[in-house]
């Protein structure tokens, strides 16, 4: 199945933006620089929302508000990542073609974005009383664990990149 990428990682080898980001001695570290911190402002959002979800910080807090409030902050990180990711993408696709750990981070980036936005997001609306602190250890829980999985993929591919 992943043959059937081939043809969208060749179309980028050599693109405009892979050229330039590979061409500079400064540009990929900075671009890397953006990334992390951008994962950085996502991860003290969810953290803070996981930890009230497990029943450890902010009892007298509403989740649906601290939701509202910190979501944005985990919004932008996630588009922030996204868009450098893919700039680090663009430097070497076909590098990132033949690494397993690219694989496993592209898997687990979707499976997690798809579980944040549908059954996490949906999760945190609902208030103290609609909702079951079970389920709430067992959410944030899994968006520990994407994440994770997420970043330990992304250090398989810097490992290999270099």
């Amino acid at each position: 199945m992943w043959e059937s990428f081939l043809p969208f990682f060749q179309w980028h080898d050599g693109c405009w933006l892979g050229e330039k980001i590979s061409g500079s001695i400064w540009l990929f570290p900075f671009i890397e620089t953006i990334h992390i911190l951008a994962m950085a402002i996502m991860f003290g959002g969810l953290l803070v929302l996981n930890l009230k979800m497990l029943g450890l910080t902010m009892p007298r807090q509403s989740l649906p508000l601290l939701s509202k409030t910190l979501m944005p902050f985990v919004n932008w990180g996630v588009v922030i990542m996204l868009l450098s990711g893919y700039a680090m993408f663009a430097s070497g696709p076909m590098k990132y073609y033949a690494n397993d750990g690219f694989k496993v981070k592209m898997v687990a980036l979707i499976l997690t974005l798809v579980f944040q936005y549908t059954i996490y997001a949906g999760f945190l609306k609902k208030e103290d009383g609609q909702r079951s602190g079970g389920a709430g250890a067992v959410f944030a829980l899994l968006n520990f664990f994407g994440w994770f999985m997420i970043g330990a993929a992304g250090r398989a591919i810097v490992s290999r990149r270099e």
